[in-house]
This record gives structure tokens, C-alpha cells and sequence, in this order.
């Protein structure tokens, strides 16, 4: 087969080819095994999906107790964000997360971040776990560096270096006296390192124990919302910014957001990224459960140039359930989170300003990326441990491969 079919058209075939076939085809023969698990074809592959804009691919994953620590609930799903929202993937969270409850999950390039902004009891830092879930492999890393007496809490931020090809995890330490500190861990490298430039930073990103996601992660830069560390945060009502941290430069910039919403409240602004532009969500409305009645979305047409931020629309829910989360929107259709006993997902349009409820709910925890894509990292890596249904080889697969390709 390899003799008939130059290695360029194989790798052009194979790069096409979603995840789980591609993990079954490591059984063809020992040279294809290589190049899937190449560094270098890990990387195509993930090139190809998102130039085809394959980012049609939502975690829908629920990490929460049941009661009892033996029985704890781990649920993941991938769903297709189509005109039936189909899912097309269950799958279970890794085993090493089994004893660990996580709060916060960062998404980028088909890995998932797992950690949490605090520390429990007896514990001085908090875990960190790789997962990719379409390879079903996990790696957990090595403990941070930096460790500061009575702390009060972490900023994570979870982003991919072009330059360099390299995943990295930014984690910024603040302390009850003031003082931050910040350090980096590289995945080509497998080690944490001192950020000096953190020392030059003024601003500051405030705690909160939001469920929502925190970091947008677009251009090569992490961004959160944040204010000036001159101001009192008990204020209320400081101007707000987009902090943000190119993954390349290992810098902190600023970047302004619309002039109409720099002086609000943090806790009604969150970022996002739609259709590969940032995105600035505005609730309004504040209910007393945590939800709102609606949401204003902006998007920056050209990163970077402020005067290009554009409002898309007004998100009215008065009438209807509350609103968590505003996730993405297409042509005219907006993915929501809503919530009354239970959070829901909805479509929203914005022409009738009616709402379709989904078939997926959460007892409480439900957590949405928008932006997953499908990837093979972390399969080139001798720390990642795969699941036991990532290593069962079908019977027939080989078969089924010979006369595929022939036909192609």
C-alpha cells in the first residue's frame, strides 16, 4: 500500500481524518504509527481543522459531588452546534482526575486545562491536569515553583506560542500583602519558569468565584478582564480593561474596552471569543440567583485597533428564564446558558427574540467551550497516560483501511 500511494498523499489523506480514526490506523504499520504520533503531523492535523473551521465541537462537562466521595459524578460530552445539536461523543474525564475536584477549566487547540483558583485545606498548590478528550489521554504537571505564605488566590490563563509550537499554562500568585508573582510552565519543555515581567504590572485581575470562564484566548495572547491596582476595588465602579499576555512575547499588555462599558461593575463583563475575534459580553439586569435578564455583545473587528469594537446585539430575557452564560453566536442565532431551578442550553434568535430549549441540563455545574477542536496533542508525550478505551484496536480495522484507501 505504501508503495502505491506516495507518503505526501498519505499524509494528505490522514490529516483529514477525525481523531478516533486516526488512533485505530496506529495499528496499520509501524511507520504510520510514527508519523501520527509526529510532532510535526500532531501539529498539521490541528492546523487543518481550524483552518476548515471545524469548531463545531462543545464540551458540555459536569464535574460535581453526589454525596459520596467514592461516588463522584464525572460527565463529558462532544456535541455538534448544528441545527439539531447532536452528540456525537461520550466520554468519561481521566482517571487521574478521580480524587482531585476541579473549578476551573481553561480550553486551547483541543486541550483542556484543569485546576482550580484556590487551594483546600492543608493543601499549598493547586492541581494541574492536561487533557486532550478526543485522544483520551491526560498529563498531570509538575508542581509550581512559586509558594507564597498565606496567599490569597490564583489567576490562570491557558494559551498556544505559533512561534515556538509549544502549549504553555501562565499562573499568577497574589498575595494578602500585595505582592504578585507569576510563573509559566512550557509543555516542550515539561518544566515551570520564572514570568519577570509580571514585576512591571499594574494592573490587577480581581478574585471572583464565577463559574463562567474567565480567559478568551485570541492572537496569541491570553485576555482577562482587569482594573488598575491604584484603585480600590471596593469602590465598584473602577475603569475596566482587557488585560492580556502574548504567549510568544511573554509580556503583559493593556487594551482598552468600548468607552460605553470601561466603568462597570467586573462581575457583569466577561470576555469570549466568537468567529476568531474577541468578544465582550455586558449583562444587565441582575438576578438573584447570579443570572441577568440580558446581555450586550461586542466584537473587535481588527484586533487591536479600538476603534473597531462593533455592538452586535441586545440579548432581552425578561420574559423568559434568567441568563448564565452568553457562549457563541452564528448568522443570527445566539448559544445561551439559561437558568431558573436548573441551567439549560438554549438558541436564542435574535430576530423573534424567541428562544429554543436544547435537550442537555446540568443539576448545577454545566460548562460549554466554544471554541474545541479536535487534536491529537499529547499523544507525542511519554507523560501523557491514555484511557483503556483509547488503546482498544478494532477487528477489521486494517481491512476496512485497505479498501477505503483503494477506492480513494
Amino acid at each position: 500500500m505504501s508503495e502505491r500511494l506516495p507518503q505526501e498523499l498519505q499524509i494528505d489523506i490522514l490529516v483529514r481524518l477525525p481523531v478516533k480514526s486516526l488512533l485505530r490506523f496506529q495499528c496499520v504499520s509501524k511507520s504510520w504509527k510514527s508519523l501520527i504520533r509526529s510532532t510535526d503531523f500532531i501539529s498539521m492535523h490541528t492546523k487543518h481543522n481550524e483552518s476548515t473551521n471545524n469548531y463545531a465541537h462543545l464540551v458540555h462537562g459536569c464535574l460535581y459531588w453526589t454525596g459520596k466521595k467514592e461516588e463522584k459524578d464525572f460527565r463529558c460530552k462532544l456535541q455538534q452546534f448544528d441545527n439539531f445539536f447532536c452528540e456525537f461523543q461520550k466520554i468519561e474525564f481521566p482517571s487521574q482526575t478521580e480524587d482531585i475536584c476541579f473549578g476551573e477549566v481553561l480550553e486551547c487547540k483541543g486541550l483542556l486545562l484543569l485546576t482550580n483558583r484556590s487551594v483546600f485545606d492543608g493543601d499549598r498548590f493547586e492541581p494541574f491536569i492536561l487533557w486532550n478528550p478526543a485522544a483520551r489521554m491526560s498529563m498531570a504537571l509538575p508542581t509550581p515553583c512559586i509558594d507564597i505564605p498565606n496567599h490569597n488566590y490564583y489567576t490562570h490563563g491557558f494559551g498556544f506560542d505559533d512561534k515556538s509550537n509549544d502549549y504553555k499554562v501562565l499562573r499568577m500568585v497574589y498575595g494578602h500583602n500585595g505582592r504578585t508573582m507569576a510563573e509559566l510552565f512550557k509543555l516542550r519543555t515539561g518544566a515551570w519558569e520564572s514570568v519577570s515581567a509580571i514585576d512591571d504590572l499594574h494592573y490587577v485581575i480581581p478574585e471572583t468565584e464565577d463559574t463562567r470562564p474567565l480567559q478568551a484566548f485570541v492572537n496569541g495572547a491570553t485576555h482577562w478582564v482587569g482594573y488598575h491596582s491604584r484603585f480600590k476595588w471596593n469602590a465598584g465602579s473602577e475603569e475596566l480593561v482587557a488585560l492580556l499576555f502574548d504567549m510568544s512575547d511573554e509580556e503583559f499588555r493593556v487594551m482598552k474596552l468600548p468607552d460605553v462599558i470601561t466603568i462597570r461593575e467586573f462581575y457583569s463583563i466577561s470576555l469570549g471569543v466568537s468567529g476568531g475575534l474577541l468578544s465582550v459580553m455586558h449583562y444587565n439586569g441582575e438576578r438573584g440567583n447570579g443570572s441577568y435578564n440580558g446581555c450586550c455583545i461586542w466584537l473587535m473587528k481588527e484586533y487591536g485597533v479600538i476603534e473597531s469594537w462593533t455592538k452586535q446585539c441586545n440579548i432581552d430575557l425578561r420574559n423568559g428564564g434568567g441568563l448564565w452564560q452568553t457562549i457563541s453566536f452564528r448568522n443570527k442565532r445566539v448559544l445561551l446558558l439559561t437558568v431558573s431551578k436548573r441551567k439549560k442550553l438554549a438558541l436564542y434568535d435574535r430576530k423573534t427574540n424567541r428562544l429554543l430549549h436544547l435537550v442537555i441540563r446540568s443539576r448545577s455545574c454545566l460548562n460549554i467551550m466554544n471554541t474545541y477542536v479536535e487534536s491529537l496533542v499529547l499523544l507525542d508525550q511519554v507523560n501523557a497516560v491514555p484511557e483503556a478505551q483509547s488503546t482498544r484496536l478494532f477487528q477489521g480495522e486494517r481491512m476496512r483501511l485497505t479498501e477505503w484507501l483503494e477506492k480513494a
